[in-house]
């Protein structure tokens, strides 16, 4: 036997098992070509909301609108074919992939300026509601939108003191119109909200609107897309100063659900309706959840995170760390004098000496600053409890010998 499709200076053997392994790759390459250029149909239909009578509204067809066939993809872009509807607003195309196996078919309408748009049509035969397109008039009458889902996650301090905020909402044009900017000199947002007055390098992230149609002003963000009726996600970004913290902030909008997920392992948040829940892993972070439902227009909650308290703390801490020290010197100092002179009365060490008041009321009054000291400093440190131990305990011993001492003499 010859096996013709490659040298004959190759043993035959080897010969024979490469030829049969090159058609089977040939073979399952043509039929993936085969099964990629197969042609394919879509036939739907395009609906718009008709008025039935005085009190329902219904959806009827949208009567001679064009209709075009898309393909998207690496190696080329563009429309591939377009008819209009009839009167029963039906479309329908075949089509033959093309191209790169990546591309993308789909089907669009534009209606009142706005374009709609099937979902990527993957079917050889597509058909229903994968080949329905659903259009509306609109309007540039503002309305409220409602806030279905509300997401404030905060990642951790960076290098340089700031800390990442992402805000995700679900908005829902709860009406039959889509809301569209005003078209003026200085046109109105379709939608807007407030953020904080510190956050700096504000934009869009990846979602359904379009940088182009994202702004950001000085402690707020505008919206100037078109929005259909239905359920549009809107994300942003911003970093904010740990100085900022704690955050003080509006649910404004409201909220049928609010979520807030902290990466601080510290931070909390007080609210009304917020309430601890399981905590979230998120690309290998882990994050604090809190949750309200139901959230009021307006209501008010703060982000607390301990880590990041504002430079006047620090230096009262400081502050208080370096007075504990001192006592801790002095508490030293006294204790080598107690041993050079057993009988000599103890003085307090925060008091001038030339006060006229009894040794063991001065003592007595010098606990008590040091236990209210104590008591203001909200997360005590280690080294802070020690002295504070010690001190008082010094305190203590010397108004017990104060005592006595009065006791005999009297």
């Amino acid at each position: 036997m010859r096996v013709g499709c490659l040298p004959n200076r190759l043993p035959l053997r080897f010969r024979s098992w490469l030829c049969t392994l090159v058609a089977t790759v040939v073979t399952v390459a043509a039929s993936s070509h085969a099964l990629h250029a197969q042609t394919r149909s879509v036939n739907g239909r395009v609906r718009r909301p008709v008025t039935v009578n005085a009190d329902s509204t219904g959806m009827g067809p949208a009567v001679g609108t064009w209709v075009t066939l898309h393909r998207v993809g690496k190696d080329t872009a563009g429309p591939i074919d377009s008819m209009r509807t009839d009167a029963q607003g039906r479309y329908g195309f075949r089509f033959t992939p093309f191209g790169a196996s990546d591309g993308v078919y789909f089907a669009s309408t534009t209606w009142g300026g706005i374009a709609y748009f099937t979902a990527p049509l993957r079917n050889t035969e597509s058909r229903g509601d994968e080949a329905e397109i659903t259009v509306f008039d609109t309007t540039s009458v503002r309305f409220p939108l409602t806030v279905k889902g509300r997401h404030f996650i905060v990642g951790k301090s960076d290098s340089t003191q700031f800390r990442t905020v992402i805000e995700v909402f679900e908005l829902s044009n709860d009406s039959l119109r889509t809301l569209v900017a005003t078209d003026t000199t200085s046109p109105m947002p379709t939608w807007s909200v407030a953020v904080p007055a510190s956050a700096i390098d504000v934009r869009a992230n990846e979602g359904e609107i379009s940088p182009e149609a994202f702004v950001a002003g000085p402690g707020r963000v505008s919206v100037y897309a078109p929005i259909a009726p239905g359920i549009k996600q809107v994300a942003f970004s911003y970093k904010v100063p740990n100085s900022s913290f704690p955050l003080s902030m509006r649910a404004e909008g409201g909220a049928v659900v609010f979520e807030v997920l902290l990466e601080e392992p510290q931070g909390f948040v007080t609210g009304k309706g917020f309430a601890t829940v399981d905590p979230v892993t998120l690309e290998g972070r882990n994050f604090r959840r809190f949750l309200s439902q139901d959230v009021q227009a307006n209501a008010e909650l703060i982000v607390e995170l301990p880590s990041s308290g504002t430079p006047t703390r620090n230096l009262y801490i400081a502050g208080l760390l370096l007075a504990i020290g001192l006592l801790m010197m002095v508490v030293l100092m006294r204790s080598m004098q107690r041993r050079a002179a057993s009988r000599v009365p103890v003085e307090p060490t925060m008091r001038p000496r030339e006060s006229t008041a009894p040794l063991h009321e001065r003592l007595a009054q010098e606990i008590a600053a040091l236990d209210a000291t104590y008591a203001r400093t909200a997360e005590p440190s280690e080294l802070m409890q020690k002295a504070y131990t010690v001190r008082r305990a010094e305190l203590k011993t010397a108004l017990s010998e104060a005592l006595a001492a009065r006791t005999s003499r009297t």
